[in-house]
């Protein structure tokens, strides 16, 4: 929290956040949608982490299976198709229906 002692900064910040939402939102009315595409692709890649699956994948395979699931789902679908498969895949393995 940057040095702060009091819940108060947390409230400021927010204010501050829901300012800067406000009055800079519509300043991305014209900007193209490659654009925007582009500033997203570079935020979420670091978020990939590979050897954390390669990892899963050597711990436990029914997992890393549910991790590509969802992985998958979120990219060429959305993110309720990729939490949905996640979780189906999870549920199938937990019953023992494989």
């Amino acid at each position: 929290m940057a040095g702060c002692n009091t819940a108060v900064a947390n409230i400021v910040m927010s204010c501050v956040v829901l300012l800067a939402l406000e009055l800079i939102t519509p300043l991305f009315k014209y900007t193209p949608n490659a654009v925007l595409a582009s500033i997203i692709i570079a935020a979420v890649v670091p978020l990939v982490d590979i050897p954390a699956a390669i990892l899963l994948w050597k711990i436990d395979k029914f997992d890393f299976l549910a991790c590509m699931g969802a992985f998958f789902g979120v990219v060429f679908k959305s993110e309720e198709i990729g939490l949905l498969i996640a979780c189906a895949q999870l549920r199938i393995v937990s019953f023992g229906l494989t």
